[in-house]
């Protein structure tokens, strides 16, 4: 009797599978040594994220001056009126100060604490709100994000009483960090001296002349206002798309604000020489 040929032959499902010495073989083999990185065929690259680090954007300074011919209180005085911005200033949209110092030691008159300002270019448009601090016929602050006042605490006195007291800078999510600070410096113009006329020429002007200045008959004159106004701002966007569209208008946006102003000026205080 013929034994069966196929009894002896091994199912088909056997030739696929490995001996358990191939398996382990096949591990050992195919294992990854201690610190090499093994590609996932069954994963995907992550995606770039939209929004970069905020912490690789720029810091930008934009800075202009112009000397004014008005007196710094006068000055002072439409700076510190922020709800008017929007009147004058390029890009302010809306104004609205949110809260008040308490009454000056000096000047008795309450200062802005807070404020939110609207500002649109092109399609783009945004709020934010930002601390202010003024100090009297000097500077006017507004700070946002990370930035921090660089007016002397001895200067703020009327911030430290009242609700809201030297709060901490309003956080959002425009900027890590912007300061815009106006400065003014009194400058005044004194005018060179003109010459008297003589008595026979001018009769009671030279005389009036003479008497003011017996040794050469030149009447000094009063002194003219003047006052240098410098605009510093530094910003820092959390967004890279505010960043760049920043950064193609930076060179010409201190000088437009202070431009602005000046017309401002000019309508509320008079146009002067």
């Amino acid at each position: 009797m013929k034994a069966s040929t196929q009894l002896l032959r091994p199912p088909p499902s056997a030739l696929l599978r490995p001996t358990p010495s191939a398996l382990t073989s096949s591990i050992l083999t195919s294992s990854p040594s201690p610190g090499s990185k093994q590609p996932n065929l069954h994963s995907r690259p992550s995606p770039r994220p939209f929004v970069s680090n905020p912490l690789s954007l720029p810091l930008q300074t934009l800075h202009a001056s112009s000397l004014l011919p008005y007196t710094a209180p006068s000055l002072f005085a439409l700076i510190a009126d922020i709800a008017a911005y929007p009147t004058f200033l390029p890009y302010c949209t809306s104004s609205t100060i949110t809260s008040w110092s308490s009454p000056h030691a000096s000047t008795g008159k309450k200062y802005p604490r807070s404020a939110t300002l609207a500002v649109g270019f092109n399609s783009y448009s945004e709020s934010f709100l930002s601390q202010v601090f003024c100090a009297p016929d000097r500077v006017v602050e507004a700070v946002c994000g990370n930035a921090r006042t660089t007016i002397p605490e001895a200067e703020l006195q009327h911030y430290k009483e009242g609700a809201g007291a030297l709060a901490d800078t309003p956080r959002n999510q425009i900027f890590e960090l912007l300061l815009t600070r106006w400065a003014l410096r009194p400058f005044p113009y004194k005018p060179p001296p003109t010459k008297g006329r003589s008595e026979e020429e001018g009769g009671e002007k030279a005389r009036n002349a003479a008497e003011a200045n017996p040794e050469n008959g030149e009447k000094s004159p009063e002194a003219e206002p003047r006052t240098e106004v410098d605009l510093y701002i530094e910003v820092k966007f959390t967004s890279p798309i505010y960043a760049a569209l920043s950064q193609a208008a930076a060179p010409k946006v201190a000088g437009m604000l202070v431009d602005a102003f000046e017309r401002r000026a000019e309508e509320v205080l008079g146009r002067r020489k």
